[in-house]
């Protein structure tokens, strides 16, 4: 929970936010893969999806980009197979299903959510709802003249100031 109100002040503050969303679910997303896949992770994962998806929401300027952004579908799908991880988790010890059987119910949960995923983005895609990639990202593919680097290129406090910047900004204390 304390993660998703520190995600939210991030939101709030930082245009990087998109990047903390990014890297925790990409983390979770290898434990999993790494099989270090538990109760408390899920709880974790989804306490800070919940409390820092909503909360970012709230802000004026980022409004529902954390549900249609294309940058933000990654820590979405993560959320949503740790619901269907921990769903497989749950069943298996209620039914005490055996490996194998255990193995054939995550396979069944995660093909017909595959098949629900398709049908939604079907539908979904022709009526624009995903916006497009954000300048940002697109940067990364264009070629940079300045530095070669796309993320230096890319940040505004890398640039050099101008001489009338200097003077609009710092006026007589320039001389």
């Amino acid at each position: 929970i304390l993660a998703g109100l520190a995600y939210f002040y991030m939101v709030a503050v930082w245009g990087g936010y998109i990047f903390v969303i990014n890297i925790i679910g990409v983390h979770a997303g290898v434990l999993v893969l790494l099989g270090r896949y538990s109760t408390k992770l899920h709880r974790a994962y989804t306490a800070f999806y919940i409390v820092g998806t909503t909360l970012a929401i709230q802000v004026p300027v980022v409004g529902w980009t954390p549900i249609r952004s294309l940058e933000q579908l990654g820590p979405m799908a993560v959320f949503v197979g740790f619901q269907m991880i921990e769903y497989c988790e749950v069943m298996r010890r209620k039914q005490n299903l055996g490996r194998k059987d255990a193995w054939m119910l995550r396979i069944k949960v995660f093909g017909a959510a595959l098949l629900v995923a398709i049908a939604v983005l079907a539908a979904l895609i022709p009526t624009g709802y995903f916006g497009p990639i954000s300048a940002r990202v697109r940067g990364l593919f264009v070629k940079h003249t300045k530095t070669g680097n796309p993320l230096v290129d890319s940040v505004a406090e890398h640039q050099p100031a101008s001489p009338e910047a200097y003077f609009q900004y710092l006026h007589d204390v320039c001389y």
